[in-house]
């Protein structure tokens, strides 16, 4: 029973995080108008500037992770997030805003090493993507939220008011870790716990036995091509809605929240569900179901950018959505299993840290690169080709999730032998 209240806590965690993710991209408009930016300012307070903070605080955080006590650690990184957040909302200038958004960045770096790992110690590995697939049902639904409520609060109250809402359910939520949660026992969903504790391995140590797992690896390439392009969209999406298709604000965070926070929120129930059901037969096929998805990831994209009638953006917003989030279960439970235990916060760690480095930092920010340069061309819909431009770079990550399929049978009885020793 514990530990599906700490999935839960963990769970709306994450939903308040990616709330503030999604509140930043539906004010992007109303900021640009205050501060006078260029798109490719904007590109860079949604994107670089988080990434780069994130990935400088995230390897450090990630090896923290796999040596203290992760429940105290993430509640006091989730109350320095908190008052960063609060900050935000009073920023008084574009430099100030910006230095915001990369001290959440850092502040941000350790939560999901830590939220991850501690679902891999509570659910053993047939359960595993399912298990993390509610963790990251967080994102879509903190996405809808932030879409819909963040849209709403902007009309009605200014876009500063959503950062004020982000930073109550924050500290709310640092409380209630603190005091309902207890930190669980390393290795005991693998059958380990009964074994000493052996002390972690060195930076070196770990890295070299990640880099050794082929799959492992192959699994990291695809996931930031994937990221690449999804969070180009994801950031613009309320540009193109707004400029292509002539919504007002209210209706942009209403269609996002339905199609990004619904259907994202079923897709990966869904697709976390039918990973684990594909995995216990054999672990090639739960690839295999990965590669379809970041196939649909680049389909699905291009005719959100492209199609002239909303119906069919929405639809297609909606199929996007699903499959991105459906990569989130099977990709983050994978990251756990190919490791040893202690090894698996600074797995986390670095995944995100490259997922967010030059997947969530090159692709916003390329993206309004390029709409300034084919804005002479295009105009108003330079966006569109911005956004397919970015979704082409899915197309190698399909390969790449195939080619793990060939070796990750072997790379987890290597990571499991290992467990033992």
């Amino acid at each position: 029973m514990h530990r599906h209240l700490t999935l839960m806590l963990l769970t709306l965690i994450a939903t308040v995080q990616f709330f503030d993710r999604a509140l930043m991209v539906v004010v992007m408009e109303p900021v640009k108008q205050e501060f006078g930016l260029s798109d490719a300012q904007l590109g860079l307070l949604s994107g670089l500037s988080y990434a780069v903070a994130f990935a400088l605080a995230g390897i450090p955080l990630g090896w923290l992770a796999d040596r203290v006590n992760r429940k105290r650690l993430l509640s006091g990184l989730l109350l320095a997030w908190s008052a960063l957040v609060a900050a935000c909302g009073q920023s008084g200038s574009f430099l100030a805003l910006l230095s915001m958004r990369v001290g959440i960045g850092a502040a941000d770096a350790g939560g999901q090493p830590c939220s991850v790992s501690m679902i891999a110690d509570h659910y053993a590995r047939q359960h595993r993507a399912g298990a993390v697939a509610v963790l990251y049902a967080g994102v879509p639904l903190g996405m809808a939220g932030g879409f819909m409520g963040g849209a709403l609060l902007a009309a009605h109250y200014g876009w500063r008011s959503g950062f004020m809402v982000a930073t109550l359910l924050g500290a709310l939520l640092a409380l209630l870790l603190m005091l309902l949660v207890r930190e669980p026992v390393r290795g005991a969903s693998d059958g380990q716990h009964q074994v000493s504790p052996l002390p972690p391995p060195a930076l070196a140590v770990t890295l070299r036995f990640m880099r050794g797992q082929a799959s492992l690896m192959q699994l990291f390439a695809a996931s930031v091509l994937v990221t690449i392009s999804s969070s180009a969209v994801m950031s613009w999406i309320g540009s193109l809605l707004i400029r292509s298709h002539g919504l007002d604000l209210p209706s942009v965070g209403l269609l996002t929240a339905i199609c990004m926070g619904g259907f994202g929120a079923f897709g990966t129930l869904l697709f976390g569900w039918a990973s684990d059901r594909l995995g216990a037969a054999d672990m090639r096929r739960q690839l295999h179901l990965m590669a379809g998805l970041a196939l649909g990831v680049t389909l699905a994209g291009c005719v959100v950018a492209l199609a002239p009638s909303i119906i069919a953006v929405a639809l297609a917003l909606a199929l996007f959505a699903a499959c991105v989030a459906g990569l989130n279960g099977p990709t983050y439970a994978l990251s756990q299993s190919l490791v040893q235990l202690r090894m698996r916060s600074l797995s986390m760690s670095v995944l995100i840290v490259l997922l967010n480095l030059i997947g969530v930092g090159v692709g916003p920010t390329l993206a309004g690169v390029l709409s300034d340069s084919f804005a002479a061309q295009f105009g108003a819909a330079s966006v569109r080709w911005a956004m397919v431009s970015l979704l082409l770079i899915t197309l190698p990550a399909v390969l790449l999730f195939g080619r793990a399929a060939r070796t990750v049978r072997d790379d987890l009885e290597r990571a499991h032998a290992s467990h033992a020793r």
